[in-house]
């Protein structure tokens, strides 16, 4: 019975596959010793890189592959390989892609901050990635929350507004007695008025008389 064929793309923890080419504990052995790994002439400027992220209060380690990989996804899974051994954000560049992992930073920011690096410069695209991945970010939640509830308010106040202009539109009108319209009893009056001054008159022609 011929041995069953071992796979080129092991599986390894949470789904990530490694090339079989890679020698991640050799990987993870550089960067536990020294928080960086590539090659010897980047290894100085990489350490720098890692250590001006420490300085800022970050754990941040870097790897860098010399070779092209057959699938993009796999810097990514390289990072997770290294990144469950070795804690802290791991960033793993390579000449044509990138990938990250690590739970200080979220996803998101991690997705933004790997964009239109100088991948032909590891040393700098490292730079550039640290910095955008510790520059101050926009904290969407609180931003979402206080726009809520500005809006919330601004159509409280409106509500608030607009029956106030009602009750004062109601409080100026003058009243009104059911079934008597204003012109009609300034007519009975008038004509009460007549009435008793021609009664008077007549009264007082009787006397002369």
């Amino acid at each position: 019975m011929s041995p069953e064929p071992t796979p080129a793309v092991p599986t390894i923890p949470y789904g990530a596959s490694v090339p079989d080419n890679i020698d991640v504990n050799a990987i993870v052995t550089a960067v536990k010793s020294q928080g960086v790994y590539g090659p010897a002439e980047q290894v100085p400027a990489l350490k720098a890189v890692a250590a001006d992220a420490a300085g800022k209060g970050h754990d941040i380690k870097i790897v860098v592959l010399t070779g092209y990989q057959p699938k993009f996804t796999y810097y990514r899974d390289i990072a997770l390989t290294v990144q469950q051994q070795t804690g802290g954000t791991v960033i793993v560049l390579g000449p044509d892609s990138l990938g990250s992992a690590g739970p200080e930073f979220p996803r998101v920011v991690q997705e933004s901050a790997s964009q239109n690096l100088t991948l032909s410069d590891p040393p700098g695209a490292a730079r550039q990635m640290v910095d955008q991945l510790t520059a101050p970010q926009t904290d969407w939640t609180l931003l979402t929350i206080v726009l809520t509830l500005f809006v919330l308010a601004a159509a409280v106040g409106a509500r608030l507004f607009s029956r106030r202009r009602g009750a004062h539109a109601v409080a100026g009108q003058a009243p009104v007695t059911e079934g008597t319209e204003p012109s009609s009893v300034a007519e009975s009056d008038v004509a009460a008025g007549t009435s008793d001054d021609l009664a008077d008159a007549g009264d007082r022609a009787s006397s002369d008389g």
